[in-house]
């Protein structure tokens, strides 16, 4: 396991269990829903994912019209936390998914300077829940597959890290 990946454990197994519990359902379903919802193109949409009840978790798309609702655009980083605050205190425990270069996308970065066109490489997960104070955030690496035919896979640490922290 890398530091990444021993930094995200050790967030997880602070947690208490029934947190925890929440919170890895989150995160499984950011693993497996992801890849479907990922373009090498445009990158890593924005998106929030909520429980649905005890046994689902839902994932849907969120514009940045929809963010901007929040704050201006322009201070993402300050506010970030507040769209899944929201979800979570109807639904318990919710998260806000978005690609690292999503600064280059709200403001239309050029050629010029940081490019928008340029990939993301890390999958950002802000999560909120209604029995925490701190909002963990985690940073999850992914790698792309296939020439033709593209995927998003996740690093093998991330899958480890999250069997890891159900495990205790």
């Amino acid at each position: 396991m890398n530091e990444d990946g021993g930094y995200m454990l050790r967030q997880l197994q602070s947690l208490d269990p029934a947190v925890r519990a929440d919170v890895l359902r989150v995160l499984d379903c950011v693993v497996q829903g992801l890849p479907a919802h990922w373009q090498r193109r445009r990158g890593v949409p924005q998106l929030i994912v909520f429980l649905d009840g005890p046994e689902n978790v839902r994932m849907k798309k969120i514009t940045l019209r929809e963010l901007s609702e929040h704050g201006y655009l322009d201070e993402f980083s300050r506010w970030a936390g507040g769209v899944p605050a929201s979800k979570a205190r109807e639904h318990g425990c919710a998260a806000l998914v978005h690609g690292n270069r999503i600064h280059a996308r709200i403001n239309r970065i050029g050629p010029i300077g940081s490019g928008w066109h340029l990939p993301d490489t890390v999958v950002c997960v802000r999560t909120v829940h209604r029995e925490l104070r701190m909002r963990p955030s985690f940073s999850l690496r992914f790698d792309v597959e296939g020439r033709f035919f593209p995927r998003l896979v996740f690093h093998e640490w991330v899958l480890d890290t999250i069997a890891r922290a159900r495990q205790s």
